[in-house]
């Protein structure tokens, strides 16, 4: 103990999170506004599912995924660290907005006649992140989303211009360049310090605006409806129920977690790289999958559901449940029990849902969530729920 006191200058990057956190701030109305606009972004790409059927929409969807929410982690991610109140960084998210409306418009047709529109705004955005965001305050995210947007711009452009297969291959390729960028730069950005409260609370926001837009695929389809039917209004209550299931794992269990473990890490890029910049993709990529199956069930909810609709529905909800089970058997090597047992049970569903009604696939989906939710409030250790303890210790060695 002695020889520790004497140590003047102390490696900070092996301190708790906690004694080298940034100052905490309230999330600026501003960027609430942002998260509306850009939610509404990322839940066109439903349209595409449903116009693009088979597996070229889901390579179509998952490509534009990346690009959109990327874009988003990085304002995110910028503005957590900095004053978001101010006129400057105001005006800046709302030109991004703007730029976000225009990609809105774009989308459904990105991979048709709307590319190249697409890809400027998408680059265009791209570059006022670069230098009106990360350069102003953050070297090593300057250098980094420098790099991405360099690499980005021809391969957007190029891709509109070839169309077809060339302009998947190239889009793909700046997708990729995207994701990837945290582990290539993962030594320079490893000094990254976070408002922790406000990240994890922009990345939960997105969730919850994400869920509402969900329930709007479920109610949008019976309202369009000439008369209504007591199997639709029975549609209507078993997905609210199930999207509620979804809500109740994530904000009652998993997010005061996730927070805990993110303000004790060593090192919190890790954390936020992987809970909250790669887990809210997978988390992103399963309510629309979710939005897009319940929006073509509530259709018609009292006749068989199509494969690719029971693809949709139970897949994005495996996805959804699963990404904290993953990161767990990751992290820890522990079997966070009760997610696992609800993916396998949404999984069998999928083959044996063709042969039911819309309305029997999401009663069922919702009573797995209801279940699978029950189960880690009333036996968490049982279902595999990691405790804050537990958490403390695999943070400590991240």
């Amino acid at each position: 103990k002695e020889g520790r006191a004497t140590v003047s200058r102390p490696d900070t990057s092996r301190l708790p999170a906690a004694e080298t956190a940034m100052p905490h701030r309230a999330v600026d109305p501003v960027m609430l506004f942002f998260d509306l606009v850009y939610v509404f972004l990322i839940t066109e790409l439903n349209d595409v599912l449903r116009a693009e059927t088979g597996w070229r929409g889901i390579v179509h969807c998952t490509v534009l995924l990346a690009l959109i929410y990327w874009q988003w982690v990085l304002v995110t991610v910028q503005s957590s660290i900095r004053d978001a109140s101010t006129s400057r960084h105001r005006f800046v998210i709302m030109l991004l907005m703007i730029l976000a409306m225009v990609s809105a418009v774009a989308l459904p047709q990105a991979f048709g006649e709307r590319a190249l529109l697409f890809a400027i705004t998408c680059w265009t955005s791209r570059l006022v992140i670069t230098f009106l965001l990360a350069r102003s305050e953050n070297s090593n995210a300057f250098r980094m989303d420098l790099t991405s947007s360099l690499i980005q711009g021809p391969l957007l452009l190029g891709g509109a211009v070839l169309g077809g297969a060339g302009q998947l291959a190239l889009w793909s390729l700046a997708a990729l360049s995207e994701i990837t960028a945290p582990f290539l730069h993962s030594r320079t950005m490893s000094a990254q310090r976070y408002d922790v409260g406000n990240v994890v609370e922009r990345f939960s926001l997105l969730i919850i605006v994400a869920l509402g837009e969900t329930i709007v695929s479920i109610v949008t389809p019976q309202a369009e409806l000439e008369h209504l039917s007591w199997s639709g209004l029975g549609g209507l209550v078993a997905a609210f129920i199930l999207v509620g299931g979804l809500w109740w794992a994530y904000f009652h269990h998993s997010l005061g977690l996730m927070e805990h473990y993110i303000s004790r890490a060593r090192v919190p890029f890790f954390a936020v790289r992987s809970l909250l910049a790669y887990g809210h993709l997978a988390l992103a990529a399963g309510l629309i999958a979710l939005a897009a199956g319940l929006h073509q069930v509530m259709e018609d909810p009292h006749h068989h559901v199509p494969v690719e609709s029971a693809a949709l529905l139970c897949g994005g909800v495996v996805v959804f449940l699963s990404m904290f089970a993953v990161v767990r058997l990751r992290n820890a090597r522990q079997i966070y029990r009760a997610r696992v047992v609800a993916g396998l049970l949404c999984l069998a569903l999928i083959p044996v849902g063709t042969r039911m009604t819309g309305l029997l696939l999401v009663t069922l989906l919702a009573v797995v969530a209801v279940a699978e939710c029950a189960w880690e409030t009333l036996a968490p250790r049982s279902a595999g729920v990691p405790d804050h303890e537990e958490l403390a210790h695999l943070a400590a060695a991240v």
